[in-house]
């Protein structure tokens, strides 16, 4: 007779899951003997379950699919809260299977093993839901359902908690097989013409295009519908981090950076009407940088939940993102505007390029992003954390294509690139990778090198190193003369990565960060540059 793991297997099975992360332990061992017999789906074991959480973020960006860990009771799901809340707030498909104690234990306190009162509590501000069977529940149903939630509407991580006796029980008899039809997609908005109107009129319109741009333009064509959009209003498009390459950077219309200075302070306020496309316009993307959007502003988003929290919107578009993108090109293309538009955007470009071709004659930041983008080609990923080189990179290294910068901006968190970074290579073995971090982050999931060597997942991870938490120390001088506590005792990496059997080289310039690169990209195999180099400031503000 099925247990009750074999309905979750058998619903990922269905769902075309061919990859999952995760580290085996006592409560999830009925779902591991069911994955046992399961050829079609890979696992990655992972040492730690943090790690295992951003590889299957990393993954799901990389795939437009869906990424799922796995976890155990009490510590292990406690592990995964800070990865989880990266997925949640960069909308990242992920699927999170935890487990609990025994059904009946739930709630009494009887101090069992891995116990945890209110562990769903955990879960319930970071995920989309926290879906909780109990006895007599159907598992492969629960499971249907969590699947089809990550991707409805706006993505997220959803929480699938299941009692350790649901999982090695037998499956509850003659349940229902749930439904495999399509929803029918919801209507266009009805003020859709009037978004239109305003559209027609404005003397230089703007678009913005977010995190969620990005995520459709991976498991969709939003990109394109972005791009040819632009083109017919002959509108500069800025974006937040995670939407770096929905149109292409060296797109005559692409700025980058919505927080970028020249954007702020010269683009935007040249503009008087604005196009928000899937972003939530929270704070941390670019307000907090003196972002001010025209009063004019139409905010395309999957709901309602953000629109005008920190930018009023004269004009919500909300519903399916893709297909109000599509019919606002559709209801304009055709009808390309010229006039004072072209030399406009024609001027600010020139401007942009010229600031680029200053800083890399005076920033060795701009030389090394130019090193790296000169070794990755189009179709790459540069996966970043948030370091110092980081930063920079959010601001001037060009992404070709959405998801060509992958980082850690859903909550800002260390440690995230390097996971990531393996599973964006394993959902993609063809694209080149690049992993960007800092030393400090580096030692939050360093240990996943192990995890490279197991599963023979090989690309170049620099590790810039500063001996410091270099933004934080510029923070402390910048606002009390003085750094604290910012300063690291690091091992020797070389030594560190070559214990797992990795190899690594250590640099110190551009030129030997490319040679570096080049070579190790090349190779095909795991390798950690070290790069040796003190960054004294963050682009904030100042450029």
């Amino acid at each position: 007779m099925p247990r009750g793991a074999d309905g979750i297997v058998l619903a990922l099975k269905e769902a075309g899951v061919s990859t999952i992360f995760g580290i085996p332990s006592i409560h999830n061992i009925g779902l591991y003997e069911s994955l046992r017999h399961e050829p079609s789906i890979r696992h990655i074991g992972c040492r730690h379950e943090a790690g295992a959480t951003h590889m299957a973020d990393g993954y799901a960006r990389a795939s437009g699919g869906l990424g799922v860990i796995v976890s155990s009771t009490g510590p292990g799901a406690g592990f995964t809260v800070s990865a989880l809340q990266e997925a949640w707030g960069s909308c990242s498909p992920v699927l999170m299977i935890t487990t609990n104690i025994d059904a009946a234990k739930i709630g009494k306190g009887l101090g069992v093993l891995h116990e945890l009162e209110e562990q769903t509590s955990l879960f319930r501000t970071i995920t989309k839901e926290v879906i909780i069977p109990r006895t007599g529940d159907d598992l492969y149903a629960a499971a249907k359902r969590a699947i089809a939630l990550t991707q409805a509407g706006r993505p997220g991580p959803v929480c699938l908690e299941v009692p350790t006796d649901l999982m090695a029980g037998d499956a509850p008899a003659g349940t229902p097989t749930p439904p495999n039809g399509t929803p029918a997609p919801p209507p266009l908005p009805p003020r859709l013409d009037e978004a239109v109107a305003i559209l027609r009129k404005a003397k230089q319109p703007l678009i913005l295009a977010g995190t969620d741009a990005a995520r459709a333009s991976v498991s969709g064509d939003l990109a394109g519908d972005v791009q040819a959009l632009a083109e017919t209003l002959c509108a500069p498009v800025i974006t937040n981090t995670p939407g770096k390459g929905v149109v292409p950077e060296d797109h005559a219309l692409a700025f980058g950076n919505a927080a970028r200075k020249l954007v702020v302070k010269d683009i935007v306020p040249g503009c008087d009407a604005a196009v928000v496309i899937g972003s939530r316009l929270r704070e941390v993307d670019a307000k907090r940088r003196g972002l001010v959007l025209p009063e004019q502003l139409i905010h395309v988003d999957w709901d309602e939940r953000w629109i005008s929290k920190n930018y009023p919107a004269a004009l919500p578009l909300v519903g399916d993102i893709g297909a109000i993108t599509r019919a606002l090109r559709n209801q304009l293309e055709g009808e390309p505007y010229t006039g004072p538009r072209q030399e406009r955007t024609a001027a600010w470009r020139q401007q942009a390029d010229a600031e680029i071709e200053r800083l890399a004659q005076e920033r060795p930041e701009i030389q090394s992003l130019k090193a790296i983008r000169a070794v990755l080609p189009r179709d790459s990923a540069l996966v970043v954390d948030n370091t110092q080189l980081g930063y920079w990179a959010e601001y001037f290294y060009p992404s070709y294509q959405a998801n060509g910068v992958i980082g850690a901006k859903g909550s800002g968190l260390l440690g995230f690139s390097f996971p990531a970074a393996i599973g964006v290579k394993i959902a993609r073995p063809d694209t080149p990778v690049v992993g960007l971090i800092g030393d400090g982050g580096f030692l939050y999931t360093a240990q996943e090198l192990a995890t490279c060597v197991r599963h023979n997942v090989g690309f170049p991870l620099v590790v810039v190193n500063d001996d410091a938490f270099g933004v934080i120390g510029y923070l402390q001088r910048t606002a009390y003369q003085e750094a604290y506590q910012a300063q690291l005792t690091n091992p020797d990496f070389l030594a560190f990565a070559s214990a797992f059997g990795v190899p690594a080289t250590r640099v110190q310039s551009p030129a030997e960060l490319q040679s570096a690169l080049d070579r190790t990209l090349a190779s095909g195999e795991m390798h950690l540059i070290e790069y040796q180099m003190t960054i004294q400031e963050p682009p904030f503000g100042k450029y």
